[in-house]
């Protein structure tokens, strides 16, 4: 694998490409001089995006990523208009919280639908493609809530610590395929951007939407995830370590300056073959 060197002329992939870290990640490729393709769940907002990359080579598709004929239609339309794709993020992610025994199973399956299969049909419908030119990256939007989990987001966490195995798996397997595709996993820390607000793509499937907006039935999980968003980190930072991190060719891109420390002591009782206190006997 090699690092990304030169992207001015490239194309980039982004799911979840019309607000948030999505849409800064596009902002910053369409700087560098790539063409982007970029795909949302909501046509509104993909066309508001297009608007604000005037001037770029865009193609907007629109793209529910839980659907794996949505996702191979988006990598069909990508090739068939440029021919490749050297960039591949997905990115495209929902929250939806509660404790973890009250949330209903919907929830669980909108939030796994979208965050755990819009990755899979991701890579199942770009990186054979990306293999058969032998060029390429991939990036995956994790989150620092699947280093460390965080109350109230159970399925938010479940999805994310997936994404992370997933990446890993991923960057070995093209290692033994001695491909020079790469792979890195993006965990931002707490971002501005329209997460809290994820229940405006709830998908008319799964019926009304739960009440009570990321923590149903328990405000005070809400007000506690609203409060960290006064120190969060802006979008356009994140896409910023995230392309960093791809240039360099490295797996990680972490932008939480403490996350070290704080996972260094959440795995000690494993490394140090010691039973956490929060563990019950058996």
């Amino acid at each position: 694998m090699t690092a990304v060197e030169e992207l001015s002329g490239k194309v980039a992939v982004v799911t979840g490409g019309a607000s948030g870290i999505g849409l800064a990640l596009a902002h910053l490729f369409a700087t560098r001089g790539m063409s982007v393709v970029l795909a949302d769940v909501d046509p509104g907002a993909l066309a508001a995006a297009e608007a604000e990359l005037r001037g770029t080579d865009v193609l907007t598709v629109p793209t529910d990523v839980s659907d794996a004929d949505q996702v191979e239609a988006l990598a069909q339309a990508t090739f068939d208009r440029f021919g490749t794709a050297d960039l591949v993020c997905l990115n495209a992610g929902v929250a939806a919280g509660g404790v973890s025994w009250e949330l209903p199973e919907k929830t669980w399956r909108w939030v796994v639908d979208v965050n755990l299969w819009g990755v899979v049909h991701g890579l199942r419908a770009f990186v054979p493609r990306l293999v058969d030119q032998d060029d390429g990256h991939v990036l995956l939007t994790a989150s620092i809530g699947g280093l460390i989990g965080s109350p109230g987001m159970a399925p938010y966490s479940a999805t994310k610590h997936a994404v992370i195995g997933i990446g890993e798996s991923l960057h070995e397997d093209l290692r033994l395929a001695e491909s020079r595709v790469g792979v890195t996993v993006l965990c931002p820390g707490f971002t501005r951007t329209r997460m809290n607000d994820s229940g405006r793509s709830w998908p008319e499937r799964l019926g009304p939407p739960p009440t009570g907006g990321l923590a149903p039935g328990h405000p005070q999980l809400r007000e506690a995830f609203l409060a960290r968003m006064d120190d969060a980190m802006e979008p356009d930072d994140v896409a910023a370590a995230a392309l960093g991190a791809i240039e360099r060719d490295e797996f990680w891109a972490v932008t939480d300056d403490a996350v070290a420390a704080r996972l260094s002591a959440h795995l000690a009782p494993v490394l140090g073959g010691r039973v956490d206190e929060r563990e019950r006997s058996a």
